[in-house]
């Protein structure tokens, strides 16, 4: 095994290093991080270093400064990329990929655990891609009185979302939402 090592060029064993540290560090990658740059990055950050180099020459390779500074100017693209394109795609698909949670507000759902005044309850929301379960609060508007219960069963209609929390208001009852026990599952 050390022969093989020691016949690898340097930009090969960066290559192989970089692949068996990624995906070595993967079930860690959460924890091990600095904001937008983690331990896998690092390793990929070896592996497209490995592969700049296999375009480079003998005494290049041998540069160590040279290696350093392509390393560094590899890891800032990578985090640059998880700023301007992976962060702004991870706010708008706060739920699922279609949707964001502001997409909610205006929606029309059933109280499926009752919400008091001071408490959370949970709510589904039907839309057109499918039934979607979240926390709620009672919303209340400033000149109007104060609401103490929404109860199981309810209609309501999405005011506003703070967080992962739906402020929702009840609803006249309208015709075409499902019940909250389907028939089908019994």
């Amino acid at each position: 095994m050390q022969a093989f090592v020691e016949s690898m060029s340097t930009a090969n064993l960066l290559m192989v290093i970089g692949i068996i540290g990624a995906v070595i560090t993967i079930p860690v990658k959460d924890f091990i991080t600095l904001e937008f740059y983690d331990i896998c990055d690092v390793f990929i950050s070896l592996f497209l270093v490995g592969m700049i180099m296999t375009r480079l020459s003998v005494e290049a390779q041998e540069n160590m400064l040279l290696l350093a500074g392509i390393f560094l100017v590899v890891s800032l693209v990578i985090i640059l990329i998880k700023i301007f394109v992976f962060v702004p795609f991870q706010e708008k698909a706060e739920t699922n990929a279609l949707l964001s949670r502001k997409d909610y507000i205006g929606e029309l759902g059933r109280v499926t655990v009752a919400i008091t005044k001071d408490g959370l309850g949970e709510v589904v929301l039907y839309t057109v891609f499918g039934n979607v379960p979240m926390t709620a609060k009672i919303y209340q508007e400033p000149n109007e009185e104060e609401r103490l219960r929404i109860a199981t069963g309810e209609q309501i209609r999405v005011r506003d979302i703070q967080g992962s929390i739906v402020f929702v208001a009840p609803e006249k009852e309208k015709a075409f939402l499902p019940p909250l026990e389907s028939r089908w599952g019994k």
